[in-house]
């Protein structure tokens, strides 16, 4: 009697037939190939970290391991928006450890051998863009790319003029007993800039002592001085902060009934405050303390202020005051020698004096009731003129010393 087969015993049966036609071509396949041979390194690679431990300091508990740290530096930045600064560069560090030392002609006189930065010990958390070097003495060459940024308080008091310190604290040393770090740079040779210059790079290898966990942590400090580039301030700053004085102590020259006074003063307050605009929109997104030039542009702005208020009402006592005489004493002081040679900036005795000269001249040599009746109206308007022009005269002197002050301080 036939024995009747179901549906799924005759897919389990062609399932087999096609999964061993499959294996017989591969086997067959196989055979053709040569195999695989491991090279030396691959020997003396797999030897050298069998039994080996990344996490254990490669020396006894009793001596010292001695690690070498060489930086190079390639470029040095400072970000005014975020107030950081960024370096960039290498960092080798140098070490023995004995466990991966080995004899070169026990093994195909292989002298040096690169392995995987995970599965060594390393004296640093830094594992990017590593390359790792050993030889057969068991020196490692660590090298891994430096790409770091800190914090850098920047001063912005002497701006655009600064020279700003900043430093950086390197990944900290494992909290390891009996271990040496020396640090050296090996090069700073950066390419300066536009915006900034580098002074001078240091480094600094100090000693923390964590009170809680009880260990010390060897690290390593940073330091860069950077000068800004003020070539181009001098021209938009400087420049300008030059002439704006120079029209503010011209001003003081003009004639009192000349008309461009009032213009002259006009334009200086007008520029000085367009600069304090811009420096508001430029600089309070970085800091909030003032620097020293927004300090000179905001007084010379006081003072530019102050000096058309005073010509406004100079001039407004010079025409309301014409009718009326001059009061004894303001009289007799513009008699005096020293007034008259601080207004003419000539001699009494000399000749060719200008309009107001002889009009100090004439009561020197007339009566108050000569003067009077000679000249009228327009004699009393002249030595209102005469007065008011000796008071320009006197806070010409001390505008002189106060622009001489801030200068000296600002800049």
């Amino acid at each position: 009697m036939v024995k009747k087969v179901n549906k799924k015993e005759w897919i389990c049966a062609w399932c087999f037939v096609i999964l061993s036609i499959t294996v017989g071509q591969s086997v067959g396949e196989s055979e053709g190939a040569a195999p695989w041979t491991p090279t030396w390194a691959d020997t003396l690679k797999k030897d050298l970290l069998k039994g080996y431990d990344p996490s254990i300091r490669p020396s006894q508990h009793y001596n010292v391991t001695t690690v070498e740290a060489r930086i190079t530096i390639t470029h040095v930045e400072i970000n005014e928006i975020k107030s950081t600064l960024s370096v960039y560069g290498w960092m080798k560090f140098n070490w023995i450890d004995n466990r991966l030392a080995w004899e070169p002609m026990l093994n195909g006189n292989i002298t040096k051998l690169f392995l995987n930065h995970s599965d060594l010990w390393h004296p640093t958390k830094d594992q990017t863009n590593t390359f790792v070097k050993v030889t057969s003495e068991g020196m490692i060459e660590y090298t891994s790319a430096l790409q770091k940024q800190s914090k850098c308080f920047m001063q912005w008091e002497k701006w655009p003029f600064d020279v700003q310190f900043c430093s950086m604290m390197f990944s900290p040393w494992k909290p390891l007993d009996a271990m040496e770090t020396h640090v050296a740079l090996v090069k700073n040779d950066i390419p300066q800039g536009t915006t900034w210059s580098l002074l001078n790079i240091s480094l600094e290898t100090h000693v923390i002592f964590d009170f809680h966990e009880g260990v010390e942590h060897r690290a390593t400090q940073f330091h860069v001085v950077m000068k800004r580039n003020s070539n181009i301030y001098r021209s938009t700053i400087i420049a300008p902060a030059c002439v704006l004085i120079m029209m503010n102590l011209l001003s003081f020259w003009l004639p009192e009934n000349c008309a461009e006074k009032l213009v002259l003063n006009g334009i200086n307050v007008l520029v000085t405050c367009m600069f304090l605009i811009h420096f508001n929109e430029y600089i309070s997104y970085y800091t909030n303390s003032t620097p020293s030039i927004v300090l000179f542009y905001s007084q010379s702005l006081y003072l530019s202020g102050f000096c058309l208020l005073m010509t406004i009402i100079l001039q407004s006592v010079v025409k309301s005051m014409s009718k009326v005489p001059l009061y004894p004493f303001m009289k007799k002081l513009i008699m005096l020698d020293v007034v008259v040679y601080m207004i003419c900036m000539k001699k009494p005795s000399d000749e060719n004096l200008d309009d107001i000269c002889e009009v100090l001249e004439e009561p020197r040599n007339n009566t108050d009731e000569d003067q009077s009746t000679v000249h009228g109206v327009a004699g009393y308007q002249k030595d209102w003129m005469i007065f008011t022009t000796l008071l320009e005269r006197i806070v010409f002197i001390i505008y002189v010393i106060i622009f001489s002050l801030m200068l000296y301080f600002h800049f």
